[in-house]
């Protein structure tokens, strides 16, 4: 892989720095997407191992797996933006190693309001070890955008759409009309709100014990319900979806399904469409699920950031997109 890019010093690049898990893409390398954890934990030069600015401290899997008390975007609403540099040269710790990075980005993010604080945050050139190595880190901003505004980056619009993001911490709800949001409402109550229902419900089974969210969320994404070689949290997995269902999506689904009546199209993205069954009964509704919907944002991303960089490759920096 590296040799590809022996000479190449720029690489355009998406972010979305989610609250459940992180994702980035430069160009020409594979995605890397991992839960949204840090952890100051003693450790080895694992991928997501970052030494910077006189503290070390690791991002991703690893983090989590240290077993020790790690931080998750998920705990705070602003952790977004104060983590973003941090959680940023934890995901380029993931990838193989380079001498200089110059990314040139685009960033997605819940509120606009917040995109200058973020431009500050990640601007300007760093000196990390990253999974052992020293490396020259040169970050510009090109463009901060909406949550989800990647995910339609490149495809053609239907002229009415209304689009729901199931994210970790949030249910985004977003309506399009010939290409401009109209409405945009993010619901407090991503995938989070269920696995740590399925914690609090699976003690019978985890010997009077919560479950651990962590490994929960891990075997969901996995496609599967077993928490581990003995325990299988299939039956209490059916109840607790039906129940946040019931309580909690019900009432943004019969939005969206009221648009749907009203002429538009409706489609899902985010990582919730991936629940076992759950995309079953979002097809049976007449959603539309993307391609890839955990990654439809990040590589949209990286697709406007190409498209600026091409425009005009000498930018240095880019103003807060609307």
């Amino acid at each position: 892989m590296s040799n590809i890019h022996t000479l190449q010093k720029i690489f355009p690049a998406g972010f979305d720095n989610g609250y459940g898990s992180l994702k980035l893409l430069v160009d020409g390398f594979e995605v890397v997407r991992v839960p949204s954890y840090i952890t100051n934990a003693e450790m080895e030069d694992v991928p997501g191992r970052v030494v910077f600015n006189g503290s070390a401290y690791t991002v991703g899997e690893s983090a989590y797996r240290t077993g020790n008390y790690f931080d998750r975007n998920t705990d705070n609403n602003e952790n977004k933006v104060n983590n973003a540099l941090l959680t940023l040269l934890g995901a380029l710790a993931h990838l193989p190693h380079r001498r200089a990075w110059h990314l040139k980005l685009v960033v997605s993010l819940h509120d606009v309001g917040l995109a200058e604080e973020l431009q500050k945050v990640l601007n300007g050139e760093y000196q990390p070890i990253l999974a052992g190595k020293q490396s020259d880190v040169k970050v510009e901003v090109l463009k901060v955008v909406l949550e989800g505004m990647g995910a339609l980056f490149g495809h053609p619009l239907p002229k009415k759409l209304t689009i729901l993001d199931f994210g970790n911490g949030t249910t985004l709800y977003s309506r399009y009309n010939q290409g401009k949001r109209e409405v945009h409402t993010a619901y407090p109550i991503g995938v989070e709100v269920l696995i740590d229902d399925i914690s609090q419900k699976m003690k019978h089974l985890n010997g009077g014990k919560i479950g651990d969210p962590s490994i929960i969320r891990f075997c969901l994404e996995m496609g599967h319900t077993r928490y581990s070689r003995d325990i299988d949290i299939k039956d209490v997995y059916s109840a607790c979806l039906k129940d946040w269902y019931e309580k909690y999506l019900k009432k943004v689904v019969n939005l969206t399904l009221d648009a749907k009546h009203q002429g538009d199209e409706i489609w899902a993205i985010g990582g919730g469409c991936l629940l076992p069954g759950f995309k079953k009964l979002l097809e049976k509704n007449g959603f539309k699920i993307l391609d890839n919907p955990v990654e439809a944002n990040v590589s949209g991303l990286l697709e406007m950031a190409k498209t600026i960089f091409a425009k005009n490759p000498t930018t240095t920096s880019g103003t807060p997109g609307k």
